[in-house]
């Protein structure tokens, strides 16, 4: 992808350690076109103790965007690049209007995180006075972007006395299947599951991270999250066995019914 080489070229990078819940950190830098003779420079850095990796690309995106509105507008630069190796951010920044006007759900109704700084990429968006496009690169493909990433990694590894505070960690333990989690394809099935992760998403709403256990293998097969209301998430015990059954809506997956508590063999990780 070939930058506009009159706008400004905000790079952004975010990092996690453990993702999620570990050392997080980012840092942001700006590259200024020829014409305004002026040297790079680090404009945004954050160390904290724990967050995610989701939360810190897209903590880095808004500090960009509040130092434009703070020290925008440039002679004869037309807009900023954001440039962002984040899919979650590339992919959804065209969605949070959406989202926000349907009280921070999707088009089928799931609910959508990271609402708190979502709120300010926006809010941070309509204030700046130049047009704002978010390019995605792939990481490390640039002297730059390799130096981004190298400095958000370091500010992840120190950790630090920043805090997230819009993270909320909830009640966690290891996953055994190795990857995120990705949303269950319900299909008003039931099915073995072991929760590892639970966190409330918004009133009334939990989401719950667990293992599918296959009763014909003995093992642990798939990472995946869906949805319950907080009474029947505060049934499902982190590393307990349970068949449950699930709606059938692939898009917004949500737990139903505890059937029943099933004893799982001593859990091992699965292999790559």
């Amino acid at each position: 992808m070939l930058l506009d080489p009159y706008a400004i070229h905000i790079y952004t990078d975010g990092s996690c350690y453990a993702n999620p819940g570990g050392r997080s950190g980012f840092a942001v830098k700006v590259h200024y076109p020829d014409h305004l003779e002026r040297e790079d420079e680090y404009i945004g850095d954050f160390s904290c103790e724990e967050s995610t990796n989701n939360r810190m690309e897209l903590s880095a995106c808004v500090r960009a965007l509040q130092w434009a509105r703070k020290n925008g507008p440039w002679d004869g630069v037309g807009r900023i690049q954001i440039v962002t190796d984040s899919t979650y951010v590339k992919e959804n920044v065209s969605r949070a209007r959406e989202w926000k006007k349907n009280d921070w759900r999707n088009q089928y109704g799931e609910p959508k995180g990271n609402s708190d700084l979502w709120k300010q990429l926006l809010s941070a968006l309509s204030k700046t006075r130049v047009r704002v496009d978010f390019e995605w690169v792939k990481g490390k493909k640039t002297p730059i972007s390799n130096e981004i990433d190298k400095a958000a990694k370091i500010a992840a590894k120190r950790g630090g006395t920043d805090v997230d505070r819009g993270y909320k960690p909830g009640s966690v333990s290891r996953s055994m299947v190795r990857g995120a989690a990705t949303r269950f394809p319900a299909q008003g099935q039931s099915a073995v599951i072991r929760p590892y992760r639970k966190n409330v998403m918004r009133k009334g709403e939990d989401v719950i991270r667990f293992d599918i256990f296959s009763e014909d293998t003995q093992s642990f097969v798939e990472s995946r999250y869906a949805y319950a209301t907080p009474a029947l998430a505060a049934e499902l015990h982190r590393t307990h066995g349970y068949r449950v059954q699930f709606n059938d809506n692939q898009h917004y997956p949500q737990i139903l019914e505890l059937l029943e508590e099933v004893p799982l063999r001593k859990p091992t990780l699965s292999p790559q």
